[in-house]
């Protein structure tokens, strides 16, 4: 796609998002609960991609996915930090592929 004067592009205020600061081991160790605890935001995020085709129109629902996983990240590190650490530290440590087995 080749971007001409009549394309509008978001500024970096419109991109600009706290980010989910969180390793790969512990993005798998809550991968499920993060999943159903964010789905609706997801699925709204998703359909908005699908219908639209234009990333751009999704720029608020995708606001929202980063907000919900950073909520929920929190949560977790409020509720049971200590457990969390341990099955990410798990599944680091004893998997190759980082699968939660």
């Amino acid at each position: 796609m080749v971007i001409t004067k009549e394309h509008w592009l978001p500024s970096e205020e419109e991109l600009t998002v706290e980010e989910v600061k969180i390793g790969t081991p512990a993005l798998r160790a809550g991968s499920f609960q993060y999943g159903k605890y964010c789905e609706d935001v997801n699925n709204e995020f998703m359909l908005c991609r699908l219908e639209e085709k234009d990333p751009r129109k999704c720029l608020g629902q995708g606001k929202e996915v980063t907000a919900c996983a950073l909520k929920f990240f929190r949560l977790v590190k409020k509720h049971c930090q200590e457990e969390f650490h341990q099955y990410a530290n798990c599944i680091d440590k004893s998997s190759v592929d980082l699968n939660p087995r």
